[in-house]
């Protein structure tokens, strides 16, 4: 069993545990591990922040934000704590022109 498995299984689990419902459990696991590559990609980052390009960081950054908010936001709804605010009031809820 690699890592994202063996962690997804876990937050399945305790998930499970907690909320009594494994369906939802299972989905949250998912959405908290799919980005798994983006979080890999984004410590380089922290990690090599002399050594990586301009264009390796916004690539990295970019390739984050298309792909982990909406699991994020997914993952948040089905642990029962409502659906994303745009708290720094940014228009995060308002289509790009």
């Amino acid at each position: 069993m690699d890592s994202t498995e063996k962690v997804r299984a876990r937050i399945a689990e305790a998930f499970t545990r907690s909320m009594d419902q494994s369906s939802v459990a299972s989905e949250i696991a998912f959405h908290m591990t799919d980005w798994d590559h983006n979080i890999d990609d984004l410590l380089r980052i922290y990690n090599e922040t002399d050594s990586a390009t301009d264009d390796e960081i916004v690539q990295i950054v970019l390739g984050f934000l298309a792909h982990v908010p909406n699991h994020l936001a997914a993952a948040k709804k089905l642990a029962g704590l409502g659906p994303i605010e745009d708290v720094f009031e940014v228009g995060v809820l308002v289509e790009d022109e």
